[in-house]
């Protein structure tokens, strides 16, 4: 048997076993997808919510293909979003921002639509210095 046959055998024998590695690792996928349900369902917007649950779906798919990063979780993804709001200098603009990545206010529009508007009704007091 040549070379290029032993390396022809040797992948054939290990597709049977690919299998049984995603079975094993299913229940880590299926783990973290009710770990990040389960920070969805605090998300008091309904509108986040959904879009939250949307997205641990979809991040479950992808893991159940082999396509997504495991490295990135839940928590990893919500610093990403708060280190976003890094590009507002005014302390007061760079808070209504963590708020809004966190979920709190109002989420209207969609990514099919063209974009997702956030928004947040707060009062400033317009004498407090900035």
């Amino acid at each position: 048997m040549n070379t290029l046959q032993r390396m022809g055998l040797s992948l054939v024998l290990s597709f049977p076993l690919a299998p049984a590695l995603a079975a094993g690792d299913r229940a880590v996928v299926d783990a973290q997808y009710q770990t990040d349900r389960q920070a969805c369902m605090v998300l008091s917007d309904s509108d986040a919510r959904k879009d939250c649950l949307r997205d641990a779906g979809a991040a479950r798919q992808e893991a159940l293909r082999g396509t997504r990063d495991p490295a990135v979780d839940a928590a990893q993804l919500e610093r990403n979003a708060i280190a976003r709001c890094e590009v507002h200098k005014d302390k007061i603009d760079r808070a209504l921002c963590v708020q809004m990545a966190l979920g709190e206010g109002k989420v209207s529009g969609s990514v099919e639509g063209g974009g997702v508007i956030r928004q947040i009704e707060v009062e400033i007091d317009t004498d407090a210095p900035r």
